[in-house]
């Protein structure tokens, strides 16, 4: 099959279902924040697989496990939660129902559903006859469809596929039900369908009728393939699986049945990376090794990026900071700030005081002139000769300081006059 065109393409995909007990509970689950508590059921955990033309693909697996799902999204009926569905052409499901408007008549059934499949009036008139025909319902095709048995439902609906131009027949259980005559007919037109290079899904509960039309069989057990491969090597083993499982008592079947189920509630799609990345090591080793090593290099890489944002980030804390600090302690207008951004150190630097002392006559020896100058230290009597400039620059701080500490208007200072120096000294 491996020449022929791929139909079907399923990657990684999964299906999630919300149990929500109410309908505002639904609602809230769209919000990640209102719907994180509402419990999730995963019906299907990250399938792949590929169907070509041409082929007929059994589906097993138990009642509940994923079945259904899965071939409603191979069918479009649904979207995967996760993961791609590639569908190559167009899809026909034949299930007991599906489709059916129980208040309609058969025949308003037929153009309806013919209609869905996009065939056009005149085709549909061009086939009714044969449709109404190969259903066997006789005087029944127009009476409504909600009075209609289970078995004369499923004739409808693959009444209604045989002629349809589908590149994509879906089977499901449609022929569990209804007469053996009917069934083995449908049988006999499902394999024409092969032979016309249509890719068909089978899902059955009959091993006999499994053997009979499927060439490969896909086993879904509670959201997992568990085996796909040709059906002499999927059935035994799926046999063998159903023995054993009849074989358990009530209780135990319960146990293996709940441990399953809640593994589907519990399902993160985390668990779902996990579980290809040890496929991938057990696969090929050297290259799932190599891949952790590139992944390890590219956390490495992104762990540099953030130190280094991280770095320019406290860099510009810092600036900022001394900014405030010079503005707020020193009394420096943002202009002086900019012009003048170390001052906050510089005044503070231990030479830069002793040398303020030495300039201003402060001894470090006397101690009570050391304690009055401490006291008096914001205040600055003017001396004779001395300017605004010359003041500033022995305090080591701007004229504009001083001028708006002082509140003066311009730069003209008197001897005697005393003037409030913004940093203590």
């Amino acid at each position: 099959m491996a020449d022929k065109k791929v139909t079907v393409a399923a990657n990684h995909v999964t299906k999630r279902f919300d149990l929500a007990e109410r309908q505002s509970d639904k609602v809230k689950a769209v919000f990640k924040f209102w719907g994180k508590g509402i419990p999730n059921f995963w019906a299907v955990k990250g399938v792949s697989f590929e169907a070509h033309a041409g082929e007929t693909i059994g589906v097993i697996g138990t009642n509940g496990s994923g079945k259904s799902t899965l071939l409603e999204m191979v069918a479009g009926l649904t979207q995967p939660t996760s993961g791609q569905m590639t569908i190559n052409g167009s899809t026909s499901i034949i299930a007991i129902g599906a489709g059916m408007r129980p208040q309609l008549t058969g025949r308003a059934n037929i153009r309806l559903k013919a209609l869905m499949q996009g065939m056009t009036e005149k085709e549909i008139e061009a086939k009714m006859d044969d449709i109404i025909e190969f259903s066997e319902l006789g005087d029944f095709i127009d009476q409504p469809v909600k009075s209609y048995s289970s078995g004369m439902k499923s004739k409808l609906g693959f009444a209604i596929s045989v002629y349809s131009d589908a590149d994509i027949v879906i089977i499901d259980e449609a022929l569990s039900v209804g007469d053996p005559t009917f069934t083995q007919k449908s049988m006999e037109r499902t394999k024409r369908f092969k032979e016309e290079g249509k890719t068909i899904f089978f899902v059955s509960h009959s091993a006999a009728q499994m053997r009979q039309m499927a060439d490969r069989v896909i086993w879904m057990h509670y959201g997992d393939i568990r085996m796909d491969g040709p059906i002499d090597e999927v059935m035994p083993e799926y046999d063998r699986f159903l023995k054993h499982f009849n074989r358990l008592s009530e209780n135990e079947r319960l146990t293996y049945q709940k441990r399953y189920k809640e593994a589907q509630k519990t399902f993160t799609l985390e668990h779902l990376k996990q579980i290809e990345r040890n496929r991938q090591m057990l696969a090929d080793p050297a290259t799932a090794v190599q891949r952790q090593k590139e992944n390890q290099h590219a956390f490495v890489e992104d762990n540099e990026k953030m130190g280094w944002f991280t770095r320019v980030v406290l860099i510009i804390f810092i600036v900022a900071t001394v900014g405030l600090m010079n503005k707020q302690l020193l009394n420096m207008s943002w202009a002086n700030v900019m012009a003048h951004p170390t001052h906050l150190i510089t005044n503070f630097a231990p030479s830069k005081l002793a040398a303020l002392d030495k300039r201003h006559g402060r001894n470090g020896n006397n101690s009570q002139q050391t304690d009055m100058l401490t006291a008096t230290q914001n205040s600055y009597t003017v001396k004779e000769g001395e300017t605004l400039a010359s003041i500033a620059a022995n305090a080591n701080i701007s004229v504009a300081a001083i001028m708006q500490a002082n509140q003066l208007t311009d730069e003209t200072v008197t001897p005697g006059q005393v003037l409030t120096l913004p940093v203590e000294r």
